[in-house]
């Protein structure tokens, strides 16, 4: 009866032990998700290497609070041992944004580990979070190599460090044998989660952005549309701002179509995109807005510099050799009319109005010209 008991008792004990660890994966599963999730919020455009220093700074400081969180919720193993999600958080960083995060999460994950209390075996924890943000940084900066790789890579070197600093507190070289199992499998369950979301919204985001991208831009020449165009100007006059309007019109180019072929125009158009696109100064933006019609809108600019910018506009386009499809060569000319809002009401269908006006002046006046709508326009 009493083996009986000592059985039933010990089988009780396995069971609530399996029981907490399988609550604790869970929770961390979840917390890990949810904080990743939380964090690509942080940018609106997918996390890597191109995101700003700040916005940098911002996600290794939220990254090193998911640690902290994670580091709250361990799970308690054999032996008194505990294991937790803290690290893959350090190493996602690394993979995708860089050294920035990087250092930062691996600063707080020391520093907040310390917080629970100060012993020689944290001493020795911190510091090998040190050294892992150190190496995992250094790394993210010079390894060219695929996602997975790095990924491989970096949680290899991330267990192998964390392994070596159990075996340096515990000197048990079979505790640490059967730790490295635990947390390699537990980390590889973890880092699989990790990147299925991060692929996911990453995607998510760059659908996004193409959607937008085709929803603002021309799709011929990838100049701004006539929806972006209407709003920019709504709302650079609803704030007030000093903007010079610039509409521009290739002569003939009915003719070009007619004679060459609609690829031929296409071409035509095209390639006056790419002369626009030279053009930056003053915050000039560019836009299509009609078939063979251009616009430009200038912020805080001086009208007598912008008569200048639109004067070589008109000279390089005239001079440009543009050869077709068919390897013909042609010559276009472009027509400019120009207006100010200082000169005008604070609306734009005023301003659009007179820079139209200026446009057909110039049409009317032989092509090939620039007009700037004065006051006696």
């Amino acid at each position: 009866m009493l083996n009986i008991s000592i059985w039933m008792s010990f089988s009780h004990t396995e069971s609530w032990g399996c029981t907490m660890f399988l609550e604790g994966v869970i929770i961390n599963i979840s917390m890990l998700i949810t904080g990743f999730y939380f964090i690509s919020k942080l940018s609106k455009f997918p996390l890597d290497a191109n995101i700003s220093p700040l916005r940098q700074i911002l996600i290794g400081l939220c990254n090193g609070l998911l640690c902290f969180i994670l580091m709250k919720f361990s799970i308690p193993t054999f032996s008194h041992t505990l294991i937790d999600f803290r690290h893959i958080p350090l190493i996602i960083a690394a993979c995708y944004i860089g050294a920035i995060p990087t250092m930062i999460t691996a600063i707080m994950i020391a520093i907040t580990r310390l917080t629970f209390d100060i012993s020689p075996a944290t001493i020795t924890i911190s510091t090998c979070y040190i050294f892992i943000g150190i190496i995992l940084s250094i790394y993210s900066q010079h390894s060219q190599r695929s996602m997975r790789y790095r990924a491989i890579q970096f949680s290899t070197i991330t267990i192998v460090m964390i392994c070596v600093s159990y075996l340096l507190i515990t000197k048990d070289l079979i505790r640490t044998l059967i730790f490295t199992g635990l947390i390699t499998s537990y980390s590889t369950v973890g880092l699989l989660l990790a990147f299925m979301l991060l692929k996911d919204l990453k995607k998510q985001k760059t659908d996004m952005m193409a959607f937008q991208d085709q929803a603002q831009q021309d799709f011929l020449t990838r100049l701004l549309n006539k929806r972006m165009f209407e709003q920019t100007l709504r709302d650079m006059l609803n704030a007030e701002e000093n903007i010079v309007l610039m509409l521009m019109d290739i002569d003939y180019f009915k003719q070009v179509n007619d004679k060459h072929g609609h690829d031929a125009g296409d071409t035509v158009l095209k390639e006056v995109a790419e002369i626009l696109n030279t053009y930056t100064e003053y915050q000039q933006k560019n836009y299509r807005i009609g078939g063979e019609e251009f616009s430009a809108v200038f912020t805080d600019s001086p009208v007598l510099s912008v008569i200048r910018i639109a004067e070589k506009i008109r000279q390089q386009i005239a001079s440009h050799p543009f050869i077709l499809p068919d390897g013909k060569v042609i010559h276009i000319t472009i027509s400019i009319g120009l207006s100010c809002s200082k000169n005008v009401a604070k609306n734009s269908i005023s301003l659009f109005r007179r820079a139209d006006r200026a446009l057909y002046q110039a049409k009317s006046d032989g092509r090939n010209k620039v007009i700037y709508a004065t006051d006696d326009a």
